[in-house]
């Protein structure tokens, strides 16, 4: 029995540990407020002069079902994501992994509206594509 604790409080140590050697830091990007009369948002990204390779969503309030996500970039180009599916604060988040290193613009919202209590918000964060990059590496 002895064994078998020390043997689960080692694994615990140890996936807690990799954990916060692994930590990252999310920059807040922007958010938005949705409204129930509406069924597609835009967030403009605060934080244009960075690239960023995973994006977390993070809903409060009320869950929202999204259709989809489109990420703009800066250069032009776009990258769409199929959610079908409801995404509630319980939850916490979604991370989207973008395909590669680009300068994020804006992120269209494609969501279905429904008779919310009160609107709910959706903030973005991400992970700097260097911050990805040298976690990789070690």
């Amino acid at each position: 029995m002895k064994r078998r604790c020390w043997l689960f409080t080692t694994c615990i140590l140890a996936l807690a540990t990799s954990s916060f050697a692994r930590g990252q830091v999310w920059d807040f990007l922007g958010h938005a407020e949705i409204d129930r009369n509406h069924s597609h948002e835009r967030i403009q990204i605060l934080r244009r002069s960075q690239s960023f390779r995973n994006i977390q969503l993070r809903v409060t309030g009320e869950p929202i079902f999204f259709d989809r996500l489109i990420f703009h970039f800066a250069n032009g180009t776009s990258e769409e994501f199929v959610v079908s599916g409801r995404i509630s604060p319980e939850e916490k988040n979604r991370v989207f992994e973008l395909s590669d290193g680009r300068t994020l613009d804006s992120v269209d919202l494609w969501y279905y509206k429904e008779p919310w209590g009160r609107n709910p918000q959706v903030s973005l964060y991400g992970i700097h594509l260097a911050d990805v990059e040298s976690k990789s590496s070690e």
